[in-house]
């Protein structure tokens, strides 16, 4: 019973301390610990700017696509590319030096019927950033609208960059999987490497959040948690600083909370910051 009341007390204490602040009232800070678990509503590109250097462990996120979504509000193709370029220079700036970045993109459909491959594009400007490819993931998944002319797509990628090849975070043992082979002695007895496909599979589970899904929010677009824990599993260790610059729903803060990580998310949309404070708060209450 003592016990069962010091956790719930703890778990108080964590709620009190996660909060919703707006941009506007941060000053260029020198210390990161003050918006620790917290969610940060405003403009990415302005709130990155008054983040110390150096000082975020990993950065998983998703831009938007330029499908017409209520968020996604860039005009052109090359204003697009020059304001998530000029993020992604924020994201280098502030990432510890052994930090990564996680960049989750998909292929989008122009109006005259040509698909624009935002991978291929967001690749070359994570270059331009000084930025080093370590996998192309290809996160597979089911359902979704069948396309009429033009096979449906059913993948997204997933770029996983570093500041240095020689010096990054990849924790292989946290994230091995059963081997279909398991009485091979020549296997690793931990388990297998996931590679660099991800699909719905008998062994990892990682299809898209949907209507139906217990996890499923009022975000039209959705991180699935599986995944997300993958990453934060792979690339950064307990107590690091896990960061979402355009924060959605709340997965990556919800997974990082529960895998005793610290973080940060950033949101221009209050609705979102709203449910995603929602979310991670029933993470620490459940």
């Amino acid at each position: 019973m003592m016990l069962n009341k010091k956790l719930a007390k703890t778990g108080k204490q964590n709620i009190k301390k996660i909060k919703i602040i707006k941009s506007n009232n941060i000053s260029k800070l020198s210390s990161i610990k003050s918006i620790t678990n917290t969610i940060i509503h405003g403009d990415t590109l302005q709130t990155l700017k008054k983040f110390p250097s150096n000082k975020i462990n990993l950065i998983i996120t998703s831009p938007s696509y330029m499908l017409g979504k209520e968020y996604d509000r860039e005009r052109s193709l090359e204003e697009y590319k020059k304001y998530h370029s000029d993020v992604i220079k924020e994201c280098h700036r502030v990432l510890t030096e052994d930090g990564a970045l996680y960049w989750n993109v998909a292929q989008t459909p122009l109006e005259n019927g040509e698909i624009l491959p935002l991978g291929a594009i967001f690749y070359n400007i994570l270059k331009e950033k000084k930025f080093y490819l370590k996998n192309w993931i290809i996160w597979h998944f089911e359902g979704g609208l069948n396309a009429k002319r033009r096979l449906t797509g059913r993948y997204e990628n997933v770029l996983w960059m570093v500041k240095d090849t020689n010096n990054f975070v990849f924790n292989l043992d946290d994230i091995r999987i059963t081997s279909k082979w398991d009485k091979d002695k020549r296997n690793n007895p931990k388990g297998k490497n996931p590679t660099d496909f991800w699909p719905v599979d008998y062994v990892w589970e990682i299809n898209r959040v949907v209507n139906v899904s217990k996890e499923k929010t009022a975000h039209p677009t959705q991180f699935p948690e599986k995944m997300i824990k993958r990453v934060i599993k792979a690339s950064s260790n307990k107590g690091d600083i896990v960061m979402d610059v355009f924060s959605g729903s709340g997965t990556v803060m919800k997974v990082a909370q529960d895998e005793e990580r610290k973080w940060i998310g950033i949101d221009k949309e209050s609705k979102y910051c709203k449910i995603a404070l929602k979310r991670v708060m029933s993470s620490i209450t459940k």
